[in-house]
């Protein structure tokens, strides 16, 4: 289920039980208006706004980190590619068939990623995967001529393996989607809390705007965490400048 839906679900369920506390609160027997009543829903309502701010800040603060990864992985990829690139410009002409491949193969990956057609990570990472053992091989295929290029060969293929290893990791950390049962009790939790509301609310259309202004808000964050716990699908992407930057070096 994807981000935006997820977020309009617990914006409805929020504002459903919001409004229809707030509309059928005059039909409770009038016992249930008392002052002791009142303080001991303000208590319930504080603790589970309390719990949930808590587990919202530190969802942002995860799904941030995880974005921060992503960007700095990016960043580190390109870095190496240009190495490699030097690498195998240091070695000869010979190696150039090489160099057009890897330039093809970053160009290839950067509109895989970020052309704005929506693709399955698994599915790019199996074609990127694909790509990086041609390049792997076509490297291995070298033919040196003398020791200096010996060396610039094993020190391409360290250089790809690398690349290679970091690329996969990258892939792997991606793959941290949230349990649906934590979304399912997080959803739960914050109907309750503006059922809550809702119970202890004045009765005017001031107060009914700002806890709708409010659901909207949490429902915002949800989605602001699902988004950057996917930082390579979705509306919100890690920036692909890194990449585009490397493909800009290796090309000239």
């Amino acid at each position: 289920m994807s981000p935006i839906i997820i977020a309009v679900l617990i914006t409805a369920g929020s504002c459903g039980g919001l409004l229809l506390t707030v509309l059928l609160r005059h039909r409770l027997p009038l016992h249930h208006e008392e002052e002791a009543t009142r303080d001991l829903l303000k208590i319930a309502t504080g603790m589970l706004a309390t719990l949930v701010a808590l587990i919202l800040g530190l969802l942002v603060s995860s799904a941030k980190s995880t974005f921060d990864t992503a960007t700095a992985e990016v960043t580190q990829s390109g870095a190496q590619i240009i190495t490699l690139n030097r690498t195998l410009a240091s070695y000869g002409p010979e190696a150039q068939p090489v160099r057009v491949l890897l330039q093809r193969s970053l160009a290839a990956n950067i509109d895989r990623l970020w052309s704005g057609r929506q693709a399955h990570v698994i599915a790019i990472a199996s074609v990127d995967a694909s790509a990086t053992n041609d390049l792997a091989d076509a490297i291995r295929r070298l033919a040196p001529q003398n020791d200096a290029q010996k060396d610039l060969q094993a020190k391409a293929e360290a250089q790809m393996a690398s690349l290679a290893e970091g690329r996969w990791l990258f892939y792997e950390q991606m793959q941290n989607p949230l349990p649906p049962v934590f979304l399912i009790v997080l959803g739960f939790w914050l109907i309750q809390l503006f059922i809550g509301l809702g119970l202890i609310a004045p009765r005017n259309s001031t107060s009914v705007i700002a806890m709708l202004t409010c659901a909207l808000s949490m429902s915002a964050a949800v989605f602001l965490i699902l988004e950057m716990n996917h930082p390579l699908d979705g509306l919100i992407k890690v920036s692909s400048a890194p990449l585009e930057a490397a493909l800009a070096v290796i090309s000239k």
